[in-house]
């Protein structure tokens, strides 16, 4: 009984050890280096609303950021331009803060998309799908602020297929088309953004004839379709062509969308799904 009292106790403590207040996305977890205090005088760059992991991206893509103060309770991130070496005097106190250096984390494929990025102060590298990269103006990216579309002509699944009524047919662009499945338990359609997004709204454009096969449907994000939450649940049914929206408060990080039917047996059908996202930079 004593082993397994300590067996469990030390389990838990490891728990605690490696989740609190550490900025967790996909396989990578992010230490800070000090916790409720931030760096003052240093901060050049402001960002609102945006995840634990997208402030880590908005440092580390810029040659400019050596760390960077993050305030979970209000998703504020703050990046600096400080020296190599910072003084406990240049710190003040602010509950719910965290302080992250970057620089131990440059180099590294697991946490640095722009390795051997050759960007300027200034600049802020941009990783490509192929594995390429390329530098654009810190002015460049604070005039592009508006959520887009990112779903539009991205690759696309679903559980079964209906004739030629494929799941590329619901990112096209066009309402007068559909995906369609099979009859069958628990269908499902799901798009690969490609990247990952701070997803703020879904948006659902129901297929003009039989509306009502739209209920109890699940709409799941995530960084991979083996790791999803809930973003929301319409609990339906849909009606004709009808618009729907589906808007957060805040953030959700993800790559994939997957939209799951999971109330007895029946066909998803689907005219158009939008996806309106932040890039992550």
């Amino acid at each position: 009984m004593r082993l397994s009292i300590f067996q469990g106790l030390l389990l838990l403590f490891k728990f605690l050890q490696t989740s609190a207040e550490q900025c967790t996305s996909e396989t990578f977890r992010i230490n800070p280096d000090k916790r409720n205090v931030k760096l003052r005088g240093f901060t050049y760059r402001i960002f609102e609303k945006i995840s634990p992991r997208a402030c880590f991206q908005k440092c580390i893509r810029r040659k400019r950021c050596r760390s960077y103060n993050y305030n979970r309770a209000s998703l504020r991130c703050e990046i600096n331009s400080n020296p190599i070496n910072v003084f406990e005097g240049d710190f003040q106190v602010e509950t719910g803060y965290i302080y992250v250096e970057v620089a131990h984390y440059r180099g590294d494929p697991l946490y640095d998309p722009c390795i051997g990025n050759q960007c300027a102060r200034g600049e802020v590298c941009i990783s490509l799908q192929n594995k390429k990269f390329v530098c654009i103006s810190e002015d460049n990216t604070i005039l592009n602020k508006e959520r887009q579309n990112v779903a539009l002509g991205k690759i696309s699944g679903q559980s079964s297929l209906l004739k030629s009524y494929t799941s590329e047919r619901a990112l096209d662009g066009l309402t007068n088309t559909f995906s369609h499945t099979l009859l069958e338990t628990t269908p499902f359609w799901w798009v690969d953004l490609g990247n990952i997004y701070n997803i703020m709204r879904i948006e659902i454009i129901n297929r003009s004839i039989a509306g009502s096969r739209l209920h109890d449907l699940d709409i799941a994000v995530g960084p991979s379709l083996d790791d999803m939450s809930i973003f929301t649940h319409f609990k339906g049914p849909g009606k004709d062509g009808e618009h729907l929206v589906f808007q957060r408060s805040r953030y959700t990080d993800g790559r994939f969308v997957n939209l799951t039917i999971t109330n007895g047996r029946e066909v998803l059908q689907l005219a158009e799904v939008m996806v309106f996202a932040y890039p992550i930079y």
